[in-house]
């Protein structure tokens, strides 16, 4: 499995994380989140140190309170062909969430200039999550280093943590944000195994989806909304 390092910005990033990806960070007031440590630091390791690796995967961000609205989808960022690498970065969430009979994500386009935004400043910073909360997001996943050649492997890999076993309780709290779900590690602080990207992918709380590249081609993140 890619290594994965997730910070979870919004109820976490990321994905990208950010509970945000693409990892978990909680805000309790439900305010934009002070960051897990601004460096990374929250594990699946005790650091985020490889995030300059190819198809490396940081920790995801989450915050406490997700939009359940099912919001606009607005109109968007799309330069490419008929199925660019944002459509194939939805279509591959959709592909795994319907593994497990959930609802599709929308692809939230009005916001993939933004994170966009966030993956460059972030790779720039060398710093996952350094942008969280910037687009109006609840969470965030974040791949490191793979890129728009990359995604559909950097989401796959983040969708295997739920075969972890410190994962195993994730999906009976799919429903509604548990930060205490039993069995579901979102940051790999209790045993080492981060579940919170796949959290993230999972949620049946979250209806909408944007990917966003890095213009230094190394950095993708994902908000969950």
């Amino acid at each position: 499995m890619l290594a994965a390092y997730i910070r979870i910005l919004g109820l976490v990033a990321a994905f990208g994380l950010l509970w945000m990806g693409c990892e978990g960070e909680i805000s309790p007031d439900g305010g934009e989140p002070d960051g897990m440590e601004e460096d990374g630091s929250v594990p699946e390791g005790d650091d985020v140190s490889g995030a300059d690796e190819e198809d490396s995967v940081d920790l995801a961000r989450e915050e406490d309170r997700p939009d359940e609205s099912g919001a606009d989808d607005g109109g968007g960022a799309d330069d490419g062909g008929p199925r660019t690498a944002y459509q194939i970065c939805i279509d591959k969430i959709n592909a795994l969430r319907a593994t497990k009979s959930l609802p599709a994500y929308s692809r939230w386009e009005s916001a993939e200039d933004c994170v966009d935004g966030q993956a460059t400043a972030d790779e720039q910073a060398h710093s996952p999550h350094g942008a969280f909360g910037q687009c109006g997001e609840n969470a965030q996943n974040e791949c490191l280093g793979s890129g728009a050649a990359g995604i559909e492997g950097c989401l796959q890999s983040m969708w295997n943590e739920k075969d972890q076993p410190g994962c195993s309780g994730c999906d009976a709290c799919a429903d509604a944000y548990n930060p205490n779900c039993p069995d579901c590690d979102f940051y790999g602080t209790e045993t080492g195994d981060v579940c919170g990207h796949y959290v993230n992918m999972s949620a049946k709380y979250f209806h909408q989806a944007a990917c966003g590249f890095s213009d230094l081609g190394g950095w993708a993140a994902i908000d969950f909304r």
